[in-house]
């Protein structure tokens, strides 16, 4: 047999193979809750699938292998990303940033606040990853110091990174769907609004209606203080620190790569660790391999400056490598493609093939956890079917994006959940309060129901 061209399985074979997949990770997560060996056990009945289609151990590993190649780069950007947090803290950025967050921002309006900082930030950097480790860290700290809940604030802070990673022309995620999709990329950035927007204002009032009950109740004015006296008597406040995180922003708006902008950024920070901190060079080297360690007395404050570091990122990084590893295997079987098949068959009007895009997308982030290869699989296969039925194709990217990139903010195995409940330091609390995440996709249904703004091709 070529095994170029091996055979696919019967799509009932490949719907049990992927349910006992899913089902071991499931039951795995349920008993230890670690999703790092939940993954490994995951890959590891993937490969036994595998075997018994036919694939020999060489095929398998090639699998394994191309997976973890489409994680590579976010790896790597995790791995900066930590020697940054490291060295923001180190400098007095966060603390700064956290300082003024407090004097400014007041509990009633902190939450819808959170949600468009965030969204704002991840539109000018185009990375959910980088807004959720920096701004995020600091509305973070500002929620704890106002009483915020810690959930409901994460929830916010996602929710308002993944809109801007949806809309931000120099988001790699959405560079690949309108790729993917045959779609000029402002073409399906206007097209994803047309979802995203309604979703970004329900999700807005949601936030703004949560806010009022910590209006009602006040800030605790005794914490804040606490907080402010702790950061300027430990720490040199100065706007000055700000020019990292600035920088950065310059960076990414003249479309520098996130790998180089994070670097610099990292890079100037240490520089004003030495200036406004007096830390020495030893010092900047371990808060970049191992993190910042806060000593201020002040419990709450140490648990929020306690963090970044490479090895912090670790435990993520063999998370999403795992996870890709095993999507490698489903797709080299080609049980994926199986499934995605026979889903075709139940195509008959435009409804249906929104419907389709939807549950397939979701159904290659369930197996693999990557939002890119719930972009790119589905993308490639149901494109010809767009066009079959004269369906604009930024319909096809906006509905992949709206399943893939959000789906994986929620999914807790997804490689975007995942790094959330690492920087964030949270487990799976956050989920229910990530409005867009579940908002966007129910827009999306009932526009395919209702016929509504669903473009036609121009062929």
């Amino acid at each position: 047999m070529n095994k170029a061209k091996r055979k696919k399985p019967d799509s009932k074979i490949a719907v049990i193979i992927l349910l006992s997949v899913i089902a071991v990770i499931l039951i795995s997560i349920r008993t230890a809750l670690v999703l790092e060996t939940a993954l490994v056990l995951g890959t590891m009945t993937a490969a036994l699938a595998g075997l018994y289609l036919g694939l020999s151990w060489n095929e398998i590993e090639n699998g394994m292998i191309n997976g973890i190649k489409n994680a590579l780069g976010a790896s790597l950007i995790l791995i900066i990303i930590g020697m940054v947090i490291g060295s923001w803290i180190l400098s007095g950025t966060i603390q700064t940033m956290v300082y003024y967050g407090l004097e400014l921002l007041s509990p009633g309006i902190f939450l819808p606040a959170a949600f468009l900082l965030a969204a704002i930030t991840s539109i000018l950097i185009g990375s959910s990853f980088g807004t959720i480790a920096t701004m995020g860290i600091v509305l973070l700290g500002v929620a704890e110091g106002l009483g915020v809940p810690k959930a409901i604030t994460v929830g916010a802070i996602v929710s308002g990174a993944m809109l801007g990673d949806k809309i931000s022309p120099m988001s790699d995620s959405t560079n690949l769907t309108a790729a993917m999709s045959s779609t000029g990329l402002f073409e399906h950035i206007k097209s994803m609004l047309y979802v995203s927007a309604p979703a970004a204002l329900i999700s807005l009032s949601l936030y703004a209606f949560l806010g009022t009950s910590y209006l009602e109740n006040g800030a605790n004015l005794t914490n804040i203080n606490q907080i402010l006296n702790s950061l300027s008597q430990n720490f040199n406040i100065s706007l000055w620190t700000l020019i990292p995180p600035a920088l950065m922003l310059l960076l990414s708006l003249f479309k520098v790569p996130a790998i180089a902008s994070l670097s610099i950024s990292f890079l100037t920070a240490s520089l004003f660790a030495i200036l406004t901190q007096g830390a020495s060079f030893a010092e900047i080297l371990h808060a970049a391999a191992s993190g910042y360690q806060a000593d201020t007395g002040m419990e709450l404050l140490d648990s929020l400056l306690t963090q970044g570091g490479i090895n912090n990122m670790m435990s993520t990084v063999a998370i999403i490598m795992a996870g890709t590893a095993m999507g490698g295997i489903l797709e080299k079987a080609r049980i994926l493609e199986s499934i995605l098949d026979s889903l075709l068959n139940f195509i008959k009007k435009p409804r249906d093939l929104i419907l389709i895009s939807l549950t397939s997308a979701y159904i290659m982030l369930l197996a693999t956890g990557e939002m890119f290869v719930s972009i790119v699989i589905p993308g490639r296969t149901l494109a010809p079917a767009y066009q079959e039925m004269k369906v604009n194709n930024n319909v096809l990217s906006r509905t992949l994006e709206t399943a893939s990139t959000l789906g994986c903010a929620i999914l807790p195995w997804g490689v975007v959940s995942v790094y959330i409940q690492n920087v964030m330091d949270i487990g799976f609390s956050y989920i229910p309060y990530t409005f867009l995440s579940f908002l966007a996709p129910i827009i999306a249904v009932f526009y395919a129901f209702s016929g509504n703004f669903i473009f036609q091709s121009e062929e």
